[in-house]
C-alpha cells in the first residue's frame, strides 16, 4: 500500500495519511483528484501460537472536490462514475502486488473483505470513494 500510486490512465495525486486531521490538512492544499491512502494497521490476535493470526487493515480514498456552487446532479454523477473507475484499477494494482511481492507489506497475503462506501463531503469538502480493505 506504500508504493500504490495513481493508474495510468489517472492524473490524480496521491498522498498519504495517518488519520482524518492529517487528510483533511493535506488535502487544504490540493486541487483535482487525490487518491489518500491511509497508513496501514497490522492487527495480531489469538490465545497460544496454535490460534494464532494477523491481519492487515487499509484504506484508500478517491476524492474529488465536487460540493461547490456549480456542482450539478450530472457533473456529480460523472465524477462518481470517474473516481469508481480510479478505485476499481487501483484495487487491481493491489492484487498484482499481492501476487507479485510488489509490496512486502501485503506480499504473501489474501484479501479477505473489501468494502466500497461512497463518500460526500468528507475532508473538508471532498466526495468520492473510500475503499477498505483487509488483509489475512
Amino acid at each position: 500500500m506504500l508504493s500504490l500510486r495513481a493508474p495510468e490512465n489517472s492524473s490524480a495525486g496521491v498522498i498519504h495519511v495517518v488519520d482524518q486531521e492529517n487528510a483533511s490538512a493535506a488535502l487544504s492544499q490540493a486541487a483535482g483528484d487525490q487518491i489518500l491512502v491511509a497508513l496501514p494497521e497490522a492487527s495480531e490476535h489469538g490465545r497460544d501460537s496454535d490460534s494464532f493470526s494477523s491481519s492487515v487493515s487499509a484504506a484508500f480514498f478517491v476524492l474529488a472536490k465536487i460540493n461547490g456552487p456549480s456542482r450539478t446532479q450530472r457533473i456529480a454523477d460523472a465524477a462518481y462514475a470517474r473516481l469508481l473507475d480510479t478505485a476499481q484499477e487501483l484495487l487491481l494494482m493491489i492484487e498484482r502486488d499481492l501476487t507479485s511481492g510488489g509490496c512486502r507489506l501485503i506480499s504473501g497475503l489474501v484479501l479477505s473483505e473489501v468494502r466500497t462506501v461512497p463518500q460526500y463531503s468528507i475532508f473538508g469538502g471532498w466526495s468520492g470513494w473510500s475503499v477498505e480493505l483487509t488483509f489475512e
